[in-house]
Parts: C-alpha cells; sequence; structure tokens
C-alpha cells in the first residue's frame, strides 16, 4: 500500500496526544497537589490519569497494522505479505528498544551501582517480560518498557486472529461480527487469567519497589486485556477500510460522533479510574475496554470527518507522532536521573513547589525531545527506511 492509502487520517494526532499524556502523567506523579489552588488540582487530577495514553497506543498500534490486511480483504486484493509485516515491526521496534534497554541496564550499574539482574535484562531482550513480576519490569531505571514486550505479544497474535476471520468470512458485516466475537471471548477469558494466576501478598506493593509494583500488578496487567484493546483498534480499522472500499462520503456527523466518543472517554477517564489500579468493575488497567472502545469509535469516526482529523494532524502533532516512540523511551530515564542525581525530592508527591517541579519537569520534556528527534534523524529512520528498500527487493526477486 501506499503510504497515502495506509495512512489514517487522525490517527498521527492521537498518537502525539497519548505520547503527551504518558509523559504528563509521569511529570504529575511528582506535583504534590495538598497546596495547590483548585484549577491546577484539576490539571493534576487528570495528568494522574494520563497513564491511559498507553491503552491508546494499543488502540492506534491495533488498528494501523491491520488496516493494510483489512484493504486487501474488503477489495479481494493480494495480502500483505507476513514477511515485510514482521520485518517492518522489528525494524520499529527492536533496534530502539534494545539499544535503550541495554543502555539504561548498564547506565544503572556504572552511575547507580546497581548490580545487572540478567533475568531482567534477558527477558526484556527477548519480549517476554511481562509475563513475570519479577521481570515484568525489564530496567531499573525505565519502568515504562513493560509496555513494549506486550505490545510484541500483540503484533504476534494479530494475523492468527486475522487468520481466522479471513478464512471464515467474506463480506464486511460477517467480518465485524467475528472480531467481536473474538473480543468477547477475550473478555470472557480474562477473569479465569486473574483467578488463576494472582500473586501472592509477599513483598507486594510499590513500597517494596517495582518488583512489588509488579506484583500488585498482575495479573490483571495481562496479555489478555492489551490484546482486547488492541483489537478494538483492529476493528476501527475495519470500519476505515469499509468507509474506503464504499466510497462512503465524508461528513461532520463522523465529527461529531468522533468529539462525542471523546468527551465519552474523558468522562469515563473521570468518573472512574483510579490511577494504577484496575477498574472495579471490569478488573482491567485504564478502564478497559470501556475507554479504548470509546477511543476506537472516535479514531474510525474522526478518519472519515471533514474537520477534526485537521485539528489532530496539525504539523507539530504529525512530527510528534513520529518521534512519540522515542520520547516514550527516554523520558522516564531523564526522570529517573534527576531523582537519583540532582532532586531527591523529584519523586511521587514530593515536590510543593509549582515553579520548582515546572522547572524540573521542562528539563525533562525538552531533553526527551531533543534525544527523540536525534534518534529518528540518524538511527531509527535510516533503519526503517532499509528496511522498506530490503522488503521492496523482496517482492522484485
Amino acid at each position: 500500500m501506499t503510504d497515502s492509502k495506509a495512512r489514517v487520517r487522525g490517527a498521527d494526532g492521537l498518537r502525539a496526544i497519548a505520547c503527551l499524556l504518558v509523559v504528563w502523567h509521569h511529570i504529575t506523579q511528582r506535583l504534590n497537589p495538598d497546596q495547590l489552588p483548585t484549577w491546577l488540582k484539576d490539571i493534576h487530577f487528570f495528568g494522574m490519569r494520563g497513564e491511559v495514553g498507553v491503552s491508546l497506543f494499543f488502540v492506534l498500534s491495533g488498528c494501523l497494522l491491520s488496516l493494510p490486511f483489512w484493504e486487501a480483504f474488503l477489495n479481494s486484493a493480494p495480502m500483505p505479505r507476513l514477511r515485510d509485516y514482521a520485518v517492518h515491526r522489528a525494524a520499529r521496534i527492536v533496534p530502539a528498544y534494545w539499544f535503550n534497554l541495554i543502555f539504561c541496564t548498564y547506565f544503572a550499574l556504572w552511575v547507580f551501582h546497581l548490580h545487572i539482574n540478567w533475568n531482567r535484562l534477558l527477558s526484556g531482550l527477548f519480549f517476554i517480560n511481562s509475563y513475570h513480576y519479577t521481570t515484568f519490569f525489564p530496567a531499573e531505571l525505565n519502568g515504562p518498557l513493560w509496555s513494549i514486550g506486550l505490545e510484541v505479544s500483540c503484533y504476534v497474535l494479530l494475523p492468527i486472529v486475522l487468520f481466522t476471520v479471513f478464512k471464515t468470512s467474506r463480506k464486511f458485516i460477517p467480518a465485524a461480527l467475528f472480531m467481536i466475537v473474538w473480543i468477547g471471548l477475550l473478555q470472557f477469558i480474562n477473569p479465569w487469567i486473574i483467578r488463576t494466576f494472582m500473586t501472592d501478598d509477599e513483598l507486594k506493593g510499590w513500597q517494596y519497589g517495582l518488583t512489588g509494583g509488579a506484583k500488585q500488578w498482575l495479573p490483571y496487567w495481562n496479555v489478555d486485556t492489551f490484546f482486547t484493546q488492541f483489537l478494538l483498534g483492529s476493528l476501527a480499522a475495519l470500519c476505515i477500510a469499509w468507509f474506503r472500499a464504499t466510497n462512503r462520503k465524508s461528513g461532520y456527523f463522523f465529527d461529531l460522533l468522533s468529539i462525542a466518543s471523546l468527551g465519552a472517554a474523558i468522562y469515563v477517564v473521570a468518573k472512574r479510574l483510579d490511577p494504577g489500579t484496575p477498574d472495579n468493575f471490569t478488573h482491567q488497567p485504564y478502564v478497559a475496554p470501556i475507554y479504548a472502545f470509546f477511543m476506537a469509535v472516535a479514531l474510525a469516526s474522526a478518519s472519515n470527518g471533514l474537520l477534526l482529523w485537521k485539528v489532530l494532524d496539525n504539523r507539530f502533532f504529525k512530527y510528534l507522532a513520529k518521534i512519540s516512540f522515542s520520547i516514550y523511551l527516554w523520558h522516564m530515564v531523564i526522570i529517573t536521573y534527576i531523582e537519583r542525581k540532582v532532586a531527591t525530592d523529584y519523586v511521587f508527591y514530593g515536590i510543593h513547589s509549582v515553579s520548582r517541579w515546572l522547572q524540573f519537569s521542562g528539563i525533562v520534556i525538552v531533553i526527551a525531545f531533543l534525544i527523540a528527534s536525534i534518534s529518528w534523524k540518524f538511527f531509527e529512520s535510516p533503519i526503517l527506511n532499509y528496511a522498506r528498500m530490503r522488503t521492496s527487493n523482496f517482492k522484485k526477486t
């Protein structure tokens, strides 16, 4: 597929927002809200709930990665080759992630004199860290790396699900129903996973560090719930592909539907989300799958609107979407260095001065942006271009 056909209108803007939400969440954690004015407490309130940016990343990935397959399915065209899919995903994720993981591991050794945890490192390198609490966080200095293993698991599972749909369906409605069945099945299995793999209470909790925190998160933060969010994005992609295949006319109705869905997502987060804990009804993180569903609807509808996608895909957001992966990889490294070497009060609810918090948070944002920009230009983009060239050569031979 050409870039113009593969691109989803509004997706770049939502990816940039997801990135900003995650960074906002992590820097907001450092500010103590007790003495804040009311208006700033409201900003702090939503900042603490910016963790839902992770869920939005999964919805976006599910949508963008499955769209070429759905386009081919609805247009009776040849399917994208799995080898190309695998090469592109590996080129996008593996080099930047491996470099960051190895850097964090040895940086912790050289600067903070922390011993290398080989189980964490090796499980992280092989993307299986997310399946046990002792390895869930593969690097002591960079907690957000936990999600990469789960995302790679979703990359592997997606073609399997799509294969089952393509073998049993020929049109849009049966395919959509089959996807809904898959999502329903995952939701049916999730309570069993939680009951079966529940961790014990010994040294459980964030007061015992990342391992204790992982023990509190698992088994709620499992591959089942994140793959559900991923498939909701894939279902959005099916709708987008159907809009295109049927030449569905764009209209302001879709803008209104997208805005309504975004409003519903914000309302759900404000009313139900308790940061860092599973929802008390679904027992899943980020009010999944409710929040992910609303974001999938917003994504699909915005793509066929007339106005909202133009607002979302502004020039800055489009660039931020390009470098969002590296911002995600590096911002916590900077935060951790500051809290351990520069300002010992730059910890969870540690800073009471807004100006001091703004100073350090600004430093985090600027440095993360610069590192990500350099990484994209000189490291990530060349690797991606090489991978595209190689897959193009494969097709010619």
